[in-house]
């Protein structure tokens, strides 16, 4: 299990496999700029596709490291929100799941 390093300014993802006790340089290799810890599970557009990593920079902003949303369904059982793909559908989920974004 690891987490990536997030560059929004690059609009790229660099998976880190270390012990959690090392240091991790959160410097971009690309631009310098300081990235952002984010939870492996998160699966990074094309770097070409402006659109969804404003989504994600949006959803970061918002408190939300993407790890799994869960959301109560009628027989009382839990199930996985999948994240979304556009801004209008980012901030309804920002709005329902506020609660549930940060994982600390």
């Amino acid at each position: 299990m690891g987490h990536k390093k997030v560059c929004f300014n690059c609009r790229k993802a660099f998976s880190i496999y270390k012990n959690p006790s090392d240091e991790i340089n959160l410097t971009c290799p690309e631009c310098g700029i300081i990235t952002t810890l984010i939870n492996h599970k998160f699966r990074p557009p094309k770097s070409s596709d402006i659109k969804k990593w404003k989504v994600a920079e949006y959803l970061k902003n918002s408190g939300c490291f993407f790890h799994h949303v869960y959301e109560k369904v009628e027989d009382g059982s839990y199930v996985v929100v999948p994240y979304p793909e556009n801004m209008s559908e980012a901030e309804e989920f920002v709005r329902k799941y506020k609660q549930n974004l940060s994982p600390y």
